[in-house]
């Protein structure tokens, strides 16, 4: 049940090891916000994913570092996690929890991401259980959901920043569409809401022993659907956990369904721009083809290529215009935005 109040989490102050923070468009601004409140000595890790193009080197660690209280480091393999300082994910790799460990995956991508939200809540709260605080910020579709769902089944605590407040409310608000938001906040109850979770705490991390089937990708039973991966080609396995629908292939990309409907509507848009090249490289030939033909003197073995040239071009035309007509009339909240993270401010494109 989501809950607008700062801090009535039913939990005595200090109570989380762990807080897992996901972001994609517009959250380079609000992390800003959320860190700069979080106090130097939360006694909790942190772990911080944002929606980052694969090519290049993030360097949101450094934006957050000038704003931030605590410690801000990047993620490595196998790095020891720690109280009072927050992790950010690195481009092109998936941050996953193992124990008081951090793990970076080039696994396949989920929801058409990879570092992905999902996969960090859901390691997280299978390494520390009921200890676990998943929050979700702005953002589109609905990376995280899946992950909210996990930790909420696995006892810890789940927040979003308030859909009204997020620049791009998407995320948050497919988080309360979904049932597995316990909170919706805006972002400084939820930094208080992280202090207060995270408390002073000063002991090492030290893993729960923790139900895996909570969130075992296999422990439900799958169906066969009807669609296939858009990255790959292969089936797709319809599965729900923990009250959230998801879809994976064999070799693992997965998707929400919100992600799956978006990646099916970029495979069809690049579908339907090369069927527009091939008609106009089709009308094109077929033109200079009749030129030819008329400099030998065969009139009218010309004409049947200009008309397959007008037939192609028209095609053309009208594949060209429902291109067009298919991005006027997207859906709202599904543009792919992305954070510019390369500048000193943070701006955005």
């Amino acid at each position: 049940m989501v809950n607008g109040a700062a801090h009535p989490t039913g939990r005595p102050p200090g109570w989380a090891d762990l807080a897992v923070v996901g972001a994609s468009a517009g959250g380079v601004g609000v992390l800003q916000q959320l860190m700069s409140r979080l106090p130097e000595d939360i006694g909790m890790a942190v772990l911080v994913v944002l929606h980052v193009p694969a090519s290049g080197i993030s360097v949101l660690g450094d934006i957050l570092a000038r704003c931030a209280s605590m410690r801000i480091e990047r993620a490595e393999d196998g790095m020891a996690m720690r109280r009072g300082v927050a992790v950010v994910a690195p481009t092109d790799h998936h941050l996953l929890v193992d124990g008081a460990r951090l793990r970076l995956s080039r696994g396949p991508l989920v929801n058409g991401h990879r570092p992905a939200i999902d996969p960090a809540m859901e390691t997280a709260v299978r390494s520390f259980g009921p200890a676990t605080v998943g929050v979700l910020l702005s953002g589109t579709l609905d990376d995280g959901v899946a992950g909210l769902g996990a930790i909420r089944a696995g006892g810890g605590m789940t927040a979003v920043q308030d859909p009204d407040e997020a620049e791009y409310p998407g995320m948050p608000q497919a988080a309360i569409d979904a049932g597995v938001a316990d909170h919706m906040l805006g972002v400084a109850p939820l930094a208080g809401l992280l202090a207060e979770a995270g408390g002073q705490g000063r002991a090492p991390l030290v893993p729960g022993d923790v139900e895996q089937l909570i969130i075992d990708e296999d422990s439900g039973p799958g169906v066969v659907s009807a669609f296939t991966c858009p990255n790959c080609g292969g089936a797709l396995w319809e599965r729900s956990h923990n009250g959230v629908v998801t879809f994976a292939c064999r070799v693992g990309h997965r998707y929400s369904p919100a992600s799956l409907f978006e990646k099916q509507g970029d495979a069809l848009d690049d579908a339907l721009w090369a069927a527009h090249r091939a008609l106009l490289e089709r009308a094109d030939l077929a033109r200079r083809m009749g030129r030819r033909l008329r400099r030998s003197g065969l009139d009218l073995t010309a004409v049947k290529y200009d008309r397959t040239a007008d037939d192609a071009e028209r095609r053309a035309t009208i594949v060209h215009d429902a291109l067009m007509m298919s991005r006027t009339q997207a859906p709202s909240g599904h543009a792919d935005v992305r954070d510019q993270i390369d500048e000193p401010d943070g701006a955005r494109r």
